[in-house]
């Protein structure tokens, strides 16, 4: 299945102000279609929907879903169903609605409603975790990882996994580790290879056949007589980390961390982002100054304010910057510019606003990568 979150918060997001009405959804047949097809009739009683926190803003993701995973559990069908949503703290959060679907009574017969049996709003951490939980659970059961669904919509991220060696303990509080890389791998789009801290010279030969690496961590604690200088010349001194922690949820903070620094730091180094990925960048900075009406001189940001999105959906910052540059000009009053974005002196530093001579343009770009993100 697939669960990199940054595919997933590239998706078209629900606005941040959006609402339904819950009596509109009582009793409702919702059909997911994407590939395969999961249809669902919600319950017809609004006390059914008391474990779903402000369902309100939650239900919106039922039309603007762009993940749904189905799995089975305990002779029903468990459902999760995710959507990107703005949010104007967080730049981003994801709604997620769990259901339960328990089989009918007959072939004959349809399916009694869905079971709400949870919820919640998370920002891109706890959505982070959420997943690997999901990942490992999936992986951990020969049933379920045999028998899952996915539905997706948007689009899939065309870059390849990074190659990380992990040289550390095999077990941690019990828990495989080499179940626990390959789920975070899966949501944070790395590769792991793990390496049994056996010796100096056996981690140092494993190292070399494992080439080519982007980056390698090293448990210190499990492994001290392991050193920086066992791991080949092509992997960059920056991108070696030596780990000091020894429970697994320390373990794996760190890990986390590290993977979303070897990310940006093999990103940075791979060049020119291709067209694509500077159309994604582009949208996404235009679509957050609109939502924010950042239109004019009078209605500006900082480049912080600018650069919140992709921030928030941990993209590559630095290559965004010189994509705001490239459509950025200082502001004159006499001259009529071309540029997207405008930027003036401020006490605060620079300041920027969308250009609203060129607002056709821009919400023309910002349509075109809403509809990249459905496809």
């Amino acid at each position: 299945m697939e669960f990199n979150l940054r595919a997933i918060s590239l998706a078209e997001s629900i606005k941040a102000d959006a609402r339904c009405v819950v009596s509109d959804f009582l009793g409702k047949k919702i059909s997911f279609r994407a590939g395969i097809s999961i249809e669902l009739t919600l319950p017809d009683e609004p006390e059914r929907f008391q474990f779903m926190p402000e369902p309100e803003r939650l239900l919106t993701a039922l039309d603007n879903w762009n993940r749904v995973y189905r799995h089975p559990e305990d002779g029903c069908d468990s459902i999760h169903i995710l959507a990107t949503a703005d949010d104007p703290s967080h730049g981003i959060v994801f709604y997620r609605i769990d259901l339960r679907q328990h089989p009918p009574p007959s072939r004959r017969t349809p399916r009694p409603m869905v079971e709400i049996t949870g919820g919640a709003i998370l920002d891109y951490e706890e959505c982070a975790n959420w997943l690997i939980e999901h990942s490992f659970k999936l992986s951990a059961d020969p049933d379920r990882a045999t028998r899952p669904s996915l539905l997706s919509r948007p689009r899939r991220l065309k870059t390849r996994p990074i190659r990380i060696a992990w040289i550390g303990p095999e077990v941690a509080d019990g828990v495989s580790m080499q179940s626990r890389l390959q789920a975070i791998g899966a949501v944070y789009g790395a590769q792991f290879v793990q390496i049994p801290p056996r010796s100096y010279r056996d981690a140092e030969a494993r190292l070399n056949g494992a080439l080519p690496l982007d980056a390698v961590i090293i448990c210190g604690d499990y492994a001290p007589y392991i050193t920086v200088a066992a791991v080949p010349q092509q992997v960059r001194a920056s991108l070696v980390h030596i780990c000091n922690s020894r429970s697994r949820y320390d373990l794996e903070a760190q890990i986390k961390a590290w993977t979303e620094v070897a990310l940006e730091e093999t990103e940075r180094e791979s060049g020119a982002a291709s067209g694509d990925q500077i159309s994604m960048l582009l949208s996404i900075m235009l679509r957050g100054m609109l939502s924010h009406s950042k239109i004019g001189q009078f209605k500006h940001c900082s480049k912080e304010t600018v650069l919140t999105g992709v921030r928030a959906r941990h993209l590559n910052v630095t290559t965004a910057e010189g994509i705001l540059d490239q459509n950025s000009e200082a502001f004159q009053e006499t001259k009529n510019s071309d540029a997207l974005f405008l930027h003036k002196a401020h006490n605060d530093g620079r300041q920027y606003f969308l250009n609203s001579q060129q607002m056709v343009k821009i919400k023309t770009l910002v349509d075109a990568g809403a509809r990249a993100a459905r496809s």
